[in-house]
């Protein structure tokens, strides 16, 4: 058996086992990229090169920011003030809280700690407001998961830590816009199903009964705004620079160091950093290339995009979208370009997989899903038939969401014209 199958075999397992044991995958692909390396001949220098320093920074730098933001009340205060600005107009909640979610996400928290922060306070904004909860949270979710490939978020760095190696880049504002486009126009048909134009609300968020931002929160918030207006407008690193606001608001008191230390989410970074060794080591064996060569072989240039898709989907139901979808098929998307030459674009490769990847999301079996589980049932006491039928619908709604993008790829919607690449 050639080496080439023998690292895709691992990689199965190692998915296998993280999913079925609940183990972090990072820690275990280390280990077995570690083995998989020597017993293939490379060195140990060449196998620890597959984890990423500079994303690793990056990754950690804004998560120590954010984390600031959230243990001080900054976003959870800013949020209540959002909803509060809608007053009686409930029917606009919806759409509030997707947009609203969208934007905490890209401004540097990303799907996972937008997703935490605003599935939970649109899950206890529900039960205050006295409207359908898990339509509400299913808004949040929706959109922190479309606003988190910007290139300030763990999505957007992750992508072009992925990608640069590969030849490719500039393609920041395309990846954005595609994620969001394709978390809207779900967003919309949960809005249709949950009839979402008739919400009404007994007790809406009232302006004047919301504190104001304290010192500490108005210096975080210009903090984050120093950052955004650098890093996209002066293209500064992401990274060091999230490092320099958090020294400075550390400095200033205006969080506890050790408890924002703390938030941040070590076992996910482990994860995606470790889940890169393996398949960097998974690459250099001829996995990699075998998998495109398979893909490749039943694929026409009209085909490529809706099966990379719905291979994307179909992987983040049992896997992590940043720590193992990305990773894997970034390189057989660059890879399928090879092969057809321009009759397919990377570009418009990665958004289709990015985005199916974060549609399948909403799934119970994933974090998305599990948070609005989690938060109805610490919101209120839950039955056993309710949390069955939760995960049911949850997991109908992900295949709804998965089969409406390879549609939109299938459609070339993913390519947004090539206005932006």
């Amino acid at each position: 058996m050639s080496l080439s199958i023998i690292s895709l075999i691992v990689l199965v397992v190692v998915v296998a086992i993280g999913f079925i044991r609940k183990v972090n995958l990072g820690f275990l692909s280390i280990g077995v990229a570690f083995a998989l390396g020597t017993f293939g001949g490379m060195s140990a220098k060449e196998i620890v090169s597959g984890f990423s320093s500079s994303m690793f920074v990056t990754l950690v730098g804004v998560t120590f920011l954010f984390g600031m933001a959230s243990n001080n009340g900054t976003l959870d205060l800013f949020s209540k003030k959002v909803v509060a600005l809608v007053g009686k107009r409930t029917i606009l909640i919806p759409i509030l809280m997707f947009f609203l979610s969208a934007f905490i996400s890209a401004i540097g928290p990303g799907h996972i700690a937008a997703g935490i922060l605003m599935t939970t306070f649109a899950m206890y904004l529900a039960f205050e407001m006295d409207i359908n909860p898990m339509a509400t949270s299913l808004y949040a979710k929706l959109g922190a998961n479309a606003g988190c490939a910007s290139v300030l978020s763990l999505t957007g760095v992750l992508a072009k830590n992925l990608s640069e190696p590969l030849g490719y880049s500039g393609f920041g504002l395309h990846l954005f816009l595609s994620t969001l486009l394709s978390g809207f126009l779900f967003t919309l048909v949960v809005y249709i199903l949950y009839k979402g134009y008739k919400v009404k609300a007994d007790n809406p968020l009232k302006l004047s009964d919301i504190p104001k931002f304290n010192r500490d929160q108005l210096l975080t918030i210009v903090a984050i705004v120093v950052m955004v207006v650098c890093c996209i407008g002066f293209k500064l690193d992401t990274g060091l620079f999230a490092f320099a606001t958090a020294a400075v608001l550390v400095l200033l008191g205006v969080v506890d160091e050790k408890k924002a230390i703390k938030g941040i989410p070590w076992g996910t970074l482990v994860f995606i950093c470790g889940v890169g060794v393996l398949i960097h080591v998974i690459d250099t064996l001829g996995g990699i290339t075998l998998v495109s060569d398979f893909l490749t072989g039943f694929m026409i240039e009209k085909t490529a995009v809706p099966i990379l898709a719905a291979t994307s989907g179909i992987l983040s139901w049992v896997s992590s979208t940043t720590g193992v979808v990305m990773p894997t098929l970034y390189p057989i998307a660059a890879e399928v370009c090879e092969k057809f030459g321009s009759g397919v674009n990377y570009v418009e490769l990665i958004s289709a997989i990015t985005a199916t990847s974060f549609a399948a999301a909403i799934s119970p079996l994933s974090t998305g899903g599990a948070i609005i589980m989690s938060s109805y049932s610490a919101a209120r006491e839950t039955s056993t038939a309710e949390l069955n039928k939760m995960f049911r619908t949850l997991f109908l709604l992900s295949v709804g969401n998965v089969f409406l993008n390879v549609i939109l790829s299938a459609l070339g919607v993913f390519n947004l014209g090539g206005l932006f690449y």
